[in-house]
């Protein structure tokens, strides 16, 4: 638990200046990683759960592609740097393929 809180309260603090959103993969992972783990991360991680959640791929006929959607989404966490470690396999392994 002490390394997720140490990534966390380092993420936080390169975060906590920022006042307008745009799509940022590394704020995605934080709050994913919490999402993970049971909590919610607040009205705060509103639009970066939205980023990842509306990463979605679609194969023929328009029909919701899962593996294709995974890719995309873990491609998005990755890029994000190798400061995220093995989150972003985490986070994929469990919402990856999810659609909401």
């Amino acid at each position: 638990m002490k390394p997720f809180r140490l990534f966390f309260l380092s993420l936080m603090a390169v975060f906590a200046a920022s006042v307008t959103h745009a799509s940022n993969p590394c704020e995605s992972v934080l709050c994913m990683a919490g999402k993970v783990q049971g909590q919610s991360g607040g009205a705060s991680c509103s639009a970066p759960i939205a980023d990842y959640f509306n990463i979605v791929e679609y194969g023929k006929h328009g029909k919701f592609n899962p593996s294709s959607t995974a890719a995309a989404r873990l491609n998005f966490l990755n890029s994000c740097g190798s400061g995220a470690g093995n989150w972003p396999t985490k986070i994929n392994a469990v919402y990856g393929t999810t659609l909401l």
